[in-house]
Parts: structure tokens; sequence; C-alpha cells
């Protein structure tokens, strides 16, 4: 079944191995195995395909990919080892004897998943999101499924389980083992036993909260409705006594407290039959569950419906009582109760120490700044959410202006809290650069963001952070009104009404002060330093200091004198913003400068506008 040719510009697996070693080319093939997303060594996530095609179709000859990006949500995913992948721009190399092919910061993919019904159409994915699949991709796509499902039939006819060519390729993160909930990783499958906690059908799917009494540090942490603001945290914080998993919904929650309960989603004929048999505190069996990382960075379980075999449930009560696994939960149980009793004598105590030293009559002070800063939190802007989510915020004075920096910069991560008061570049339309050597369009802008303590900090956002954050590829703004239109209402969700501002503002300006407006530079106070909060409801901008051409990753101009740069920006009064707050993720980094001086900068990454 000699099927469509290889789409333009493609070369087979085998033309790959034995002519492109160290070369780019593009690949199209079966996806006969894939292995979740898991952090690498370093600050990505990496995704693992074995592809196959014609000229290579067997697990010992297929080619294994591997796809790298600083975001899990921008890998591509796999759901069965039937579906195809087309995959442009990947490198072929060799690494420790084995050959590889890496993607590449431009790599881009088309999949096409395989139908869940004999006559159902492809449903079809790509990366970036505006890559549509052409005429001669569709049709060898149509040829290769038809190879695929042939060959597969012929190694059944031969005596084979229907899953053994599949099985014979899994890694050992997909084989599921029996575990606890404090064994779990992402990317594994497991088979678990525990209590239900509590459970939610859905439209389709059905959520059971399970816990069998051990502890994860990834899961989400339910906070006791009596244990604000009280320990240390760290390890010995079982019950979230600083407040740090407050969440909507605590305030019904019947317990465990702290980072003990696990959700899974349940999908197909699972979510069926677990609407049917789990009730809260039944002892049930998940078996196969897949262990991934929710919106929020934490760890929850998904269990969908097997393929091959539809009927197939693999969920259950488990009734007999002298189980071996009912007794370890209930002995871990018996455990968990001691030490959350204990704890919270021990918090009842010393809350009635607290309001015994409390002086009659006068304030607390600290407590009525807490009080101020979590009614504060409370009007976040919810439709901007970031990763790390148990991390605690960092000041931005504190980043801006750090005590213990050893030399120039220093790779850290940090979480936010803040609002955006200023952009650069001046016009929208240039929030997007071309790159000269693909002639493609990136993200490239910077942001001036204010923090509660009233610092302020410049943070770069560009490149697959960017998509991240707006949820879109670049484009040429200039000339693609209505994607200008869509990223100025994305920014509206972002800082308000800052847009409208800027632009009466620069409206306002004579000629030349409007073409000093439109360089690149951003206004900034000297770094940490706060800004004059008023009560009336206007607000004045303080001076800033020249954004350098290379802080955005293009040609440096000559640095300006700061006293200069500060007469530019004298005081002007502009309406008042309507940004709300709202959490961010930053790294630290370094950039050399025309000068060959370090310059510390920052960057906006795991953060998206929903």
């Amino acid at each position: 079944m000699e099927g469509a040719p290889l789409p333009k510009g493609c070369v087979s697996i085998a033309t790959a191995v034995d002519t492109k070693i160290g070369e780019y080319c593009d690949l199209a093939g079966v996806a006969a195995d894939f292995r979740p997303p898991v952090a690498s060594r370093g600050t990505d996530w990496v995704a693992t395909i074995t592809l196959c095609d014609r000229s290579r179709a067997l697990p010992e000859t297929s080619l294994t990919i591997r796809i790298f990006r600083p975001n899990m949500e921008l890998l591509p995913e796999i759901k069965s080892n039937s579906d195809l992948i087309l995959i442009r721009r990947v490198k072929m190399i060799r690494r420790d004897g084995h050959l590889l092919a890496l993607s590449t910061f431009d790599t881009s993919w088309i999949i096409s998943y395989a139908p869940t019904h004999p006559k159902g159409i492809p449903l079809i994915s790509s990366y970036p999101s505006t890559l549509k699949i052409k005429a001669d991709e569709l049709a060898y796509f149509q040829g290769l499924r038809e190879w695929w499902k042939s060959r597969r039939e012929s190694f059944v006819s031969k005596g084979a389980a229907p899953d053994t060519y599949a099985s014979s390729q899994l890694s050992n993160s997909q084989r599921r083992r029996p575990g606890l909930i404090r064994d779990m990783q992402i990317g594994s499958f497991y088979d678990l036993a525990g209590v239900v906690v509590k459970t939610f059908p859905g439209n389709g799917n059905y959520t059971v909260y399970l816990t069998d009494y051990t502890k994860n540090p990834m899961l989400h942490s339910y906070e006791w409705g009596g244990s604000r603001r009280i320990g240390a945290g760290g390890e010995d914080d079982d019950f979230d006594y600083t407040g740090r998993g407050r969440s909507l919904g605590n305030q019904d929650w019947p317990g465990p407290w702290g980072q003990y309960t696990l959700q899974v989603t349940l999908w197909d004929n699972h979510a069926v039959a677990a609407n049917r048999l789990f009730y809260v505190g039944a002892h049930v069996s998940l078996q196969n569950v897949r262990a991934k990382r929710n919106g929020d960075g934490k760890l929850e379980g998904t269990l969908n419906g097997d393929r091959q075999f539809p009927e197939k449930v693999m969920v259950s009560l488990i009734k007999n009582m002298d189980d071996p696994r009912v007794k370890q939960i209930a002995i871990r149980c018996k455990e968990y109760t001691r030490r959350f009793e204990h704890d919270k004598l021990r918090y009842e105590e010393e809350m009635t120490e607290k309001m015994e030293e409390k002086p009659e009559g006068k304030p607390e002070e600290p407590k009525r700044e807490e009080q101020e800063k979590e009614e504060r939190r409370m009007e976040a802007n919810v439709n901007i959410r970031a990763l790390r989510a148990s991390q605690p915020i960092t000041p931005i004075s504190e980043i801006a202006e750090p005590q213990d920096l050893d030399g120039p910069f220093a790779n850290r991560i940090y979480k936010i809290y803040c609002r955006v008061i200023d952009y650069l570049p001046q016009q929208l339309e240039d929030f997007a650069v071309q790159q000269m050597e693909h002639s493609e369009w990136t993200w490239r802008f910077a942001l001036l963001v204010e923090g509660e303590d009233g610092a302020t900090l410049r943070v770069i956002v560009e490149g697959q952070d960017a998509e991240y954050l707006l949820g879109r590829p670049a484009a040429n703004l200039r000339t693609d009104r209505r994607e200008l239109s869509a990223l100025r209402e994305k920014l509206f969700i972002l800082w308000g009404n800052l847009g409208e501002v800027k632009d009466q503002h620069l409206k306002s300006k004579t000629p030349s002060e409007t073409a000093t407006s439109q360089s690149d530079t951003l206004p900034e106070p000297p770094r940490g330093k706060k800004r004059r909060r008023r009560r009336n409801s206007k607000q004045k901008q303080v001076a800033h200091k020249q954004l350098k051409y290379d802080e955005l990753g293009r040609p440096s101009n000559a640095d300006r004198d700061d006293a200069e740069s500060q007469d530019e920006s004298e005081e002007n009064a502009i309406p008042q913003l309507s940004g709300k707050m709202f959490e961010a993720c930053l790294k630290e980094y370094g950039v050399l400068n025309a000068s060959g001086q370090w310059k510390r900068l920052h960057k906006l990454f795991g953060t998206v506008i929903l």
C-alpha cells in the first residue's frame, strides 16, 4: 500500500537517519509512542515521541523526537499510538550512540488524531494554532493511517494481542504501578486506593477527591478554617497554619487539611461507573490514573477511557474491610488525626496567649496591615493566572534592590503581585517584531509594573512566554488589523484603561515631545523606589530612565545620562488607571550592554490571560 507521497519538504525517517545527521529536516509519521511532558534539567519541559513510517516501521528502528518548550501547555499532546504527526524543522543529532531528533525554537507541527469511531473524522491540532493543514499533507495522512491500520491487523492476525505492539514500546514512566499519593510524579501512571472526600458530577466527566492520608508537596493545600497566620510553614506545617492554601471552597472543606487530597477527573465509562458507585467516605480503587499538572501547576489525576476496549471500567468499590489497603489507610488516618488534634490544641493555646498579651485599647497595627493586604488580594484580577501557585509573593522592592546579590545578577525565579502602569513600545503595532533569519514574527515588548509596596520594576515579555501570556502567536500587526484588535482586547484585561490613558497623554504632547516618546523609552523610577501615592482621583507619573535597545534584544543605543533622562520625564497628571493587581512569575537574567557590562533584567513567564 503505497499511498500519497511525502508532503513537500519532508523526508522519510530512513533518509533522515542515514543522511541528515547534524542537519535540520521535516518528518511525518505515526506517533507510535508518547511520553508525557516532564521537567528537563534546565527550565524547559520536554515531551518525547517515538515516530514510525513506512521506511522504519518497527520499534527497534523507529526515531525518537524530543520537543522542548518553556511551558508544558505549549507541548504537543498525543492521545493514542495511532495518531499521526507532521513536524517541521527538527535537528538530527547523535547522542551517546543514539540518533535523536531535537526541536528548535521555530519547530512547528500538525497532529491528526485517530477517530474514536470507524466512520469518524480525524481531529486536527497544530502549533502554532494558525498553522493549517495542506492538501498534500492531508492526503499523506490518509494513506499513512490506512497503512498503519492494515499493519496492526496483520500483526494481530499472527497471534499477538491487540495492544502488544504499543505495549512493547511503553516507557517506564507509562507502565502503571501500585502506589500511594505521596509517591506520585508528573507523567507516571498509578493504581490507587483511598477514601472519597468529595465528588462532583460533571458534563461527561466525574471528579472525585481522594485521600490515602499520605502527603505530597505538589498537591493543593487545604487550609483549616481557624488557622490563619499561625505557624512557621515548611515541612512541619501539615495543616496549612500559614494560610498558604487559601482557596474558594475551603470554608466547607471536610478535611483532611494540608496536602493530603488528590483531585482525579474520570471520563467515559469510568465516570458513569463512579457516578453510580462512589459516595463520600467510601473506600475505592482507581487503576491506571495518570499524574499531571493542572492550570495552577498543582498535581492532579486523570483517567480516560480505553480506545481499544471502550467498555472497560477501572474504578471500583473496596467492600472488604479486611483488605490490606483499607487497614493501612486506617492506620495512617489515626496517626493523621492524632497530629492534627495536637497541632490544633497548640494553635488555640498560642492564640489565647496572644490575646492575653494584647494591651487594652490599642489596635493591632500589624494585624490591620495584614487585613488590608488580604482585602486588596481579594480584589485581584481573576482573569490572569500564574504558575507556581504555592510560591510566596516577593515584594518588588526586594527584587529591584536585593540585599544578598553576590554578582551582577542571579538566575532566580520570583512570584510577584503587581499591576501594569506603563509599557513599551508606545504603539501596540510594534509589540511584534520580525526575525530576520526566518522572516517570522515574534512578540517583544516591556511592561512597567508596580507592587503593593509602591515599588516599580521593568519586565521584559517576549517569545514563547509572550505567546503563553496572550494565548496567540505573533503576527504583522501593522497589516493585520484583526490581530491588532484582538491584541488590544486581550491587553485591556491585563492593564485596564492604560492604553486609552496613554493615547490621550501622547496626543496632548508637542511634536518634539511626541517624537521623543516614540523612542524606546519606558517610564521607570529608580529601581525599587516607591511611587508616591495620592488620595485624590489623579496620580502622577515619576521620572524614568532610558530603556536600552539591547535589553529588548535589539541593537543598543548610546546610553543617556541619568540626569538628562530625569529632566525629560517631568511629572504630568494623568487619569486614575483602572488596571487591577494580579500575580505573575518572573525570571531574573543578565545581558551585556554596549560597554561590556552586565545588566540585570527580569522576564515574565508562566503567566496567562484567561
